[in-house]
Formats: C-alpha cells, sequence, structure tokens
C-alpha cells in the first residue's frame, strides 16, 4: 500500500487566505494536486498547520484523512514529522499543494526509481525532497533517532536515497512542469496561462 502525503501547511501571507485553495482554472488548487495523487496511492493524506486549516479543505478534499501539525513554526518538516506518523502505507509519495501542473508520471518514474533504497528524490541544482517517495519506517527511524533535523532536506542527508537527475525527470515530464510552485500572483498568472495546453 501506497500513501500519498500532500503538504498545505504553509501559511500563505502573499495571497491572504489558503493558498491550496486558490483557483486554478476553476479548481482549487490542492484539488488538482489530490486528482493526481488518487491515481498513485491508496490514501490521500493532506498535511495542515491547524484545525483552521483542515476545516477549509476537508469539502475541497472529502476522500483524504488529515495531519495537523502538533507543534506550529516549525515548516515543512513537522509536515514530514506528522504526515509520515500518520499514514498506513509502506511508501509515502510528497507532493507539495502549491504544484497544480503536477504530473503523474513524474512519481510513477521515482516508484520505478526506489528500487531497494529508502527514497527517490529529484535532483537539479539541489534536490527537491517535497516531490519525492520515501519508505514511511525509515523516515520515521531517522525523525526518532534525529529529532532535531531541520528540514526535508536535511532529513533526505539521513536517507540511502535515489536521485533523480533532469535527463530523466524530463522523460516523464519534458516541460518540467510539475515543479511550477505558485509562491506568488506572478506564479499563479504563468500557472494559469499554461493550463489549456496542460489539458490538450
Amino acid at each position: 500500500m501506497d500513501t500519498a502525503l500532500i503538504l498545505a501547511g504553509g501559511q500563505s501571507r502573499r495571497f491572504g487566505r489558503p493558498k491550496s485553495l486558490l483557483d486554478i482554472g476553476g479548481v482549487p488548487m490542492i484539488r488538482r494536486v489530490a486528482d493526481v495523487m488518487v491515481t498513485l496511492a491508496e490514501e490521500i493524506l493532506v498535511s495542515v498547520a491547524n484545525a483552521e486549516t483542515e476545516a477549509a479543505l476537508r469539502s475541497v478534499v472529502p476522500e483524504a484523512a488529515f495531519a495537523p501539525d502538533r507543534r506550529g513554526g516549525q515548516g515543512p518538516i513537522e509536515g514530514f514529522r506528522c504526515g509520515f506518523e500518520g499514514a498506513r502505507g509502506d511508501r509515502v509519495l510528497v507532493a507539495p499543494c502549491d504544484a497544480p501542473l503536477l504530473q503523474p508520471a513524474l512519481f510513477r518514474l521515482l516508484l520505478d526509481s526506489i528500487g531497494e533504497r529508502d527514497a527517490a528524490v529529484p535532483r537539479f541544482d539541489v534536490i527537491d525532497p517535497v516531490r519525492a517517495v520515501s519508505r514511511r519506517k525509515v523516515v520515521l527511524d531517522v525523525l526518532a533517532s534525529h529529532p532535531d533535523v531541520p528540514s526535508p532536506s536535511a532529513l533526505v542527508d539521513q536517507l540511502d536515497a535515489v536521485f533523480v537527475d533532469p535527463p530523466r525527470l524530463r522523460l516523464a515530464d519534458p516541460d518540467l512542469s510539475s515543479f511550477l510552485d505558485v509562491n506568488g500572483p506572478e506564479d499563479l498568472e504563468g500557472v494559469v496561462r499554461k493550463i489549456p495546453a496542460a489539458r490538450d
């Protein structure tokens, strides 16, 4: 069994409302991500900052279970900690809520790449640990033995990971649209322009 963990715990100060609910071509952004992940995993789990965010998202992703942060101000690593603890799958497919052009072929590539390793992680100039596949038990063991791991990237440093570089990533996602994050209004405009092309 695999679990998809969608990270939706970030505070969206630039938009003044939960970024995960931004309208992308008539569909909430997190719904676009969830629609990809439900094709890949038997369980959908959403990491959220608090009960208020969970309440706002529950009707948008009704098939999901939720993993609220226990400690505030910890950043994405808290979403990893609580999400992996709540997951039931042997492998956890991590995806950010703000990547509305995410391609399922990316995760199929990562699943094919992991083999017997602890994780399969995209790597450009730096690694991208929030679009990755990791083994739940190994990650939980690392987090238990290294409780001060500060970030998902530092977590990956503790894993026996296989890194997937751009030439292979482009075989699954030719224009790397899976890696377009909506971090501000200009990103939102750029993604919306790409939506009709993504549907063709």
